[in-house]
């Protein structure tokens, strides 16, 4: 395919695309300033509330969609490849949900309303501790079974998922904390702000940077283990340590848009039949177009008219299609791209 020997041009325009998404995004609204108001805005003139409305608003929304898409997609795609498994992502094998049910705590513990890190760390912290159970209960001796490890994830997700949904009735006579961790689990991207999109950016910097050195790892991690381990990679460490990255990319972004789902299971395979499986070029695309694909979801959202529609809905109406679609071919034994 000529996409697969010339990657650099379809990056640049999965850029340019994701600059037009960003444009579309911060301009675009039912009510409120337009384009012109905000490039007014962007460059400190035009009315006083337009700039309130763009610079406190839309662009930390933009931020968070951004980084937060790029994440995920990141995320994807590292753990497709660390698991050889096409069907793995953050929601199946149970870091989304461990995620989800750490935020759920905090908002509903009232935490969250105090300190804006209450949440991202309390996702962390319970991302990695289902990873960690996920881990301890596939134990397989170094070279562990990556169909143990799914099904670890699959349990420890109902498991976590069930913890989650007690969370939610113990605050049902709490009219605003239940809301607010309703709302929450459907996820979305109103009510960002400046510190929301710091804590995503550093998430997204702090563990997806450092995948950009790691290409390699992933590239032998998609081969057998022994032909991984004779090309000289410790396939264990590498593997914990690049799960490790996928479950903060995964924290810090849904601590701060609650349950975005299917984005991290489909946006690696768009991005690998673009640019092909090589993760030198695959990283930085997956990236690119889960920002793109997040935002482009939002700009939905806002546009139809809904009330209250969530970003989790949306995203769960374009990907589980999709999703069932891989089953099917996994079943059917054809050759993933």
């Amino acid at each position: 395919m000529t996409s697969r020997r010339a990657p650099m041009p379809l990056l640049s325009a999965m850029a340019a695309t994701l600059l037009f998404a960003a444009i579309a995004h911060l301009s675009w609204a039912p009510s409120g300033p337009g384009f012109s108001a905000v490039l007014a805005a962007l460059f400190g003139d035009g009315d006083a509330l337009d700039r309130q409305i763009v610079l406190q608003l839309r662009l930390p929304r933009l931020l968070v969609a951004v980084f937060g898409g790029a994440s995920l997609g990141l995320a994807g795609t590292v753990m497709q490849a660390s698991f050889r498994n096409p069907l793995a992502s953050p929601d199946v094998v149970g870091t989304a949900a461990g995620s989800a049910f750490g935020g759920a705590v905090a908002i509903a513990a009232g935490y969250a309303a105090s300190s804006v890190f209450a949440a991202p760390v309390a996702a962390l912290f319970s991302a990695v501790l289902v990873t960690t159970l996920v881990f301890a209960f596939a134990g397989t001796g170094p070279r562990f079974s990556v169909a143990g490890l799914l099904l670890a994830g699959v349990a420890l997700n109902t498991l976590v998922g069930a913890l989650t949904t007690f969370v939610v009735t113990f605050t049902v006579d709490n009219y605003s904390a239940s809301s607010s961790v309703l709302f929450w689990l459907m996820g979305g991207l109103d009510a960002q702000d400046w510190s929301k999109a710091a804590i995503t950016l550093g998430g997204f910097c702090a563990f997806g940077l450092p995948l950009a050195v790691r290409s390699r790892q992933l590239d032998l991690l998609t081969l057998s283990e022994e032909s991984a381990w004779s090309l000289g990679l410790d396939v264990v460490n590498a593997r914990r340590w690049l799960l490790w990255f996928a479950c903060g990319l995964t924290a810090a972004t849904v601590a701060n848009t609650g349950g975005i789902t299917f984005l991290g299971l489909v946006v690696p395979h768009l991005a690998r039949l673009l640019v092909g499986p090589a993760h030198r070029v695959l990283l930085p695309a997956s990236a690119l177009l889960g920002a793109v694909v997040l935002l482009l979801a939002d700009l939905l959202c806002r546009g139809l008219p809904i009330a209250n529609l969530r970003l989790g809905v949306v995203t769960s109406l374009l990907g589980a299609p999709y999703f069932l679609y891989l089953l099917a071919r996994h079943r059917r034994g054809e050759a993933m791209r």
